[in-house]
């Protein structure tokens, strides 16, 4: 297991790398020069794996639009809020079903120019939620490819990652969502 994370780790730098010489070669000079802002809504569908710790395996589940009764509190569709200075971005992201279920997600990022209509959006932080008595918190990540039809909009999808540990007993999980789907505005 920790092969397998160092070498994705190191598969994430050469990317990095090889992204930011393909921004200098094809972004626009106008592009993300000062402070902009972005609203989200995030993984409004997509395909998951999901481990909860103890025996029994994980399961795969598909997700499509904006399901309500998901097993885990980070699963659910949320609202994010961005602010970028020139192409690194801070922000965070929350959202709730119902009066027992929501999270809150602060985050950093930085948005690469890979051609004028694709950009790959690393973000990284930690959440909040609670969910049916239960209260969760952890570390996630995403690796966002975002295809911007016109300049000032993008849909969003890629993998994410949440390693969430709870207050319950045998509640801790690990869920891959190995493909998520958003959609952001650039103002």
């Amino acid at each position: 297991m920790l092969s397998r994370c160092i070498f994705l780790f190191v598969s994430l730098l050469v990317l990095a790398g090889l992204t930011n010489k393909a921004a200098a070669e094809h972004e626009r000079w106008y592009e993300f020069e000062g402070t902009h802002f972005a609203l989200s809504i995030e993984r409004v569908a997509g395909l998951e794996y999901l481990d909860f710790e103890g025996p029994g395996g994980g399961e795969l589940t598909a997700r499509v639009l904006l399901n309500a009764s998901e097993r885990v509190p980070t699963s659910s569709a949320r609202f994010g809020f961005d602010v970028f200075i020139h192409r690194f971005s801070i922000g965070a992201a929350g959202g709730f079903t119902n009066k027992d279920v929501g999270i809150i997600a602060p985050r950093v990022g930085y948005l690469f120019g890979l051609t004028p209509q694709l950009g790959l959006w690393l973000r990284g932080g930690a959440f909040y939620a609670a969910a049916g008595g239960a209260q969760y918190f952890g570390p996630y990540g995403e690796v966002l490819l975002g295809w911007f039809p016109i300049p000032q909009f993008a849909l969003t999808f890629g993998p994410t990652f949440d390693f969430g540990v709870s207050n319950a007993n045998n509640r801790d999980y690990i869920q891959l969502g190995i493909l998520s789907l958003g959609m952001t505005v650039f103002l």
